[in-house]
């Protein structure tokens, strides 16, 4: 037992009238209520699984506050043509990795209105990053375990150029992953119950733990290369 007691299932409504009201107006009002439901239930589950997750990922990070684990419900509209204030989703992301590199491989969380997104992976890689992912991509031994390891994933996302960078063979059996800019899994299902009870943690630990492969693979190569 974790002693979490599972996320609000108020939490998908709040998020959905957020979604049909998002303006500073409406989220003042109902502070309170994104604190009850969001906030300090976030808190609770990212102190209940860290212990658990290091086990498995010992240089993960697994801080209990927004900007630490909890990424922050406000937009940064600053650039964007979309101007509304919020993200409409609960949003969890555990790095992994001996620096605070914000592009290191990470376990991610996500609640939406709707339904429930979980998964590993890279959201983006720095130069460096890139060049090593490549690299181990065409490495016989590496690149044999990273299509091993994404045949348990449901989803495989990253995919971003059109063709095979330059210098790379066309008919390689990792082509479809060298045209990626960055590389993560991702399981989505409608709200299962155990979100919503004291089974929560154990529930995201198996899932991490299936998508351990890849996110291990991914440490090894791309960890903490800025």
């Amino acid at each position: 037992m974790s002693g979490f007691e599972g996320f609000s299932r108020d939490l998908p409504a709040f998020l959905g009238e957020l979604q049909e009201n998002n303006s500073k107006a409406w989220f003042d009002a109902n502070r309170k209520r994104y604190e009850a439901v969001y906030l300090e239930p976030a808190k609770r589950f990212v102190e209940a699984i860290g212990p658990a997750l290091a086990a498995i990922s010992p240089d993960i990070a697994a801080e209990p506050r927004v900007n630490g684990a909890i990424m922050r419900i406000n937009r940064d509209i600053r650039f964007s043509k979309d101007k509304t204030p919020y993200k409409t989703t609960c949003d969890l992301h555990f790095l992994e990795g001996r620096t605070k590199l914000k592009s290191n491989p990470a376990y991610v969380f996500r609640i939406t209105p709707d339904d429930f997104w979980i998964g590993a992976g890279a959201h983006g890689f720095t130069k460096l990053q890139l060049e090593a992912y490549r690299a181990a991509l065409v490495d016989a031994t590496k690149g044999q375990a990273i299509r091993e390891a994404l045949q348990a994933a449901a989803e495989v996302g990253g995919a971003h150029y059109k063709t095979v960078p330059r210098g790379f063979p066309a008919d390689h059996p990792n082509a479809a992953l060298l045209k990626h800019a960055m590389l993560y899994v991702t399981r989505r299902e409608p709200h299962p119950d155990a979100l919503f009870g004291p089974g929560a943690v154990d529930y995201c630990l198996d899932a991490y733990t299936a998508l351990r492969p890849v996110q291990a693979w991914l440490v090894e190569v791309v960890g903490d290369r800025g």
